[in-house]
């Protein structure tokens, strides 16, 4: 059978994924996630079972006993059983349940260093062997936003129980798992695909190209073939257009703008929608014309991360002083809880003996140990989860509390709407900027919009729906398909 007649429209999210077929006008996203709250928009989460671990016959008991081994003296084995959307959450939820307090392995990575300079020297004065510590929960391993880790040079893959991914492995391992649903949909293997994209990955143009030339290749592990990429809020409009039935009776030219947010980016896009004479009495067709598109990186994931800064930074020991010369706590560190995945790197040789001497003459002891904790128990998505949901819940209340209790983490904060507000303010103004630079490209005054298209679940946070009546007026305004129009408008791109 030729599958090549057909192409899947991939929105493959920071927050949400969702596949579409081209179904006649306009695109009709797939069902593909049956035990989520909307089947048709999958939570763009991984969950890798936990393999097992086996210690190689020569090692002793007493390195045994005491959980201490150098590389090589165990081993993961079994294979990977990979789930996405709502079953990696349940399997995620389901195991942590009853999760243990851990094993804490000591390791030896092979190398003497230096602890003055933390180099790798062959021995003499001042030279120690290496060690880091792991903890193994006997769970398995949940990622999100690997979209947004897209962006970070620096972030190249992670080990697994044993097992290295490079972040293109797991990306294709996730969207493997979404084709696998959309071709049983379909009943053949569909190998074309439009896949969305921010208008800037990255401002850097090369920089940018790179982090799509990644993206392709996870999309070609995950098994497709035939690929091309078109900007996200280019493709909502599409589906509004096709969709909309207020515009298809509409006879003069209309001007549609695209207000795309979304967990990791803010993308723009004015549309020119034209009526033109089909030919048939009564008829009219429809031509439609980008005029601009713009976009910056900030996202609902972002706004967390603002959260976490003003909110959790100090409960973390940001503000301490350490030493004899009472020195402020190194920058690059609190830097890594900007975002969930960066956590777990902090778990590091280097990065561990730091924190040994960082507890010298500290003035926050208690806020050091819990961030250790935090790097050590791998419980940055965990914490990140507990912030989304009081951000969520301030879209419909004046004041939310962010919970999160762990182990010797114990976090009970109260956040109201405004003080989010204020938080966030430097974020606002940037996306209103980006708003009247999109108006600027396309020639426009706001008063010429007539159509403003509200899609992305950070769309519906308040003081940004409040932003685009202030600049546009309400009853321009329209929430669109809130997590599904992307996907729909890539089927039908050409």
């Amino acid at each position: 059978m030729n599958t090549n007649k057909k192409k899947f429209g991939l929105d493959f999210g920071t927050t949400n994924s969702s596949i579409a077929i081209a179904d006649g006008d306009s695109g009709r996203v797939l069902e593909i996630d049956i035990k989520a709250g909307d089947p048709r928009v999958v939570r763009s989460m991984l969950y890798l079972n936990r393999r097992e671990i086996r210690i190689k016959p020569h090692v002793n008991r007493a390195k045994i006993m005491n959980n201490t081994f150098t590389i090589g003296d165990y081993e993961w084995v079994g294979e990977f059983y990979p789930k996405v959307g709502q079953d990696a959450i349940t399997q995620y939820l389901e195991e942590n349940k009853n999760r243990t307090a851990g094993t804490k392995r000591t390791i030896f990575t092979g190398r003497i260093i230096d602890t003055s300079s933390l180099k790798e020297v062959a021995g003499g004065a001042g030279a120690v062997r290496e060690y880091y510590e792991e903890m193994d929960y006997g769970v398995g391993r949940l990622m999100q936003a690997l979209k947004t880790a897209l962006k970070s040079p620096y972030y190249k893959g992670t080990t697994v129980f044993g097992q290295y991914f490079t972040l293109e492995e797991l990306i294709a391992t996730f969207l493997k798992e979404l084709k696998k649903k959309a071709d049983d949909q379909m009943g053949e293997n569909i190998t074309s695909v439009v896949c969305g994209r921010p208008v800037h990955f990255l401002n850097n143009a090369d920089k940018d190209a790179q982090v799509q030339r990644r993206l392709e290749d996870g999309l070609r592990h995950a098994g497709f073939t035939d690929i091309t990429f078109e900007y996200e809020p280019v493709a909502a409009a599409k589906q509004f257009i096709a969709s909309d039935e207020i515009l298809k009776q509409v006879q003069d030219d209309t001007y549609v703008l695209v207000f795309d947010f979304g967990g990791g980016t803010l993308d723009t896009a004015i549309v020119k929608v034209e009526a033109q004479d089909s030919g048939q009495a009564g008829m009219t067709d429809k031509k439609s014309e980008v005029l601009a598109v713009d976009g910056v990186y900030i996202g609902g994931d972002l706004l967390n991360a603002d959260i976490m800064k003003a909110k959790l930074w100090e409960y973390f020991g940001s503000k301490a002083l350490w030493g004899d010369y009472s020195m402020v706590m190194p920058s690059h560190i609190y830097e890594s809880l900007q975002s969930w995945f960066s956590i777990p790197n902090l778990n590091n040789p280097e990065t561990m003996h730091q924190f040994d001497r960082l507890k010298y003459h500290n003035s926050d002891q208690e806020g050091l140990e819990r961030l250790i904790y935090l790097i050590k128990a791998n419980l940055g998505f965990n914490l990140y989860e507990s912030i989304e949901r009081a951000k969520k819940h301030l879209s419909f209340y004046e004041s939310s509390r962010i919970v999160f209790k762990e182990g010797i983490i114990d976090i009970d904060v109260e956040i109201t709407k405004s003080e989010f507000e204020r938080i966030i303010q430097p974020r606002v103004d940037e996306i209103r900027e980006t708003i009247f630079r999109t108006l600027e490209t396309a020639g426009l005054e706001a008063s010429e919009i007539d159509v403003v298209v509200r899609t992305g679940g950070s769309s519906l946070i308040p003081v940004f729906e409040n932003m685009l009546v202030e600049i546009f007026g309400k009853d321009k305004i329209k929430q669109f398909d809130t997590f599904t129009s992307i996907a729909g408008g890539l089927a039908l791109a050409e």
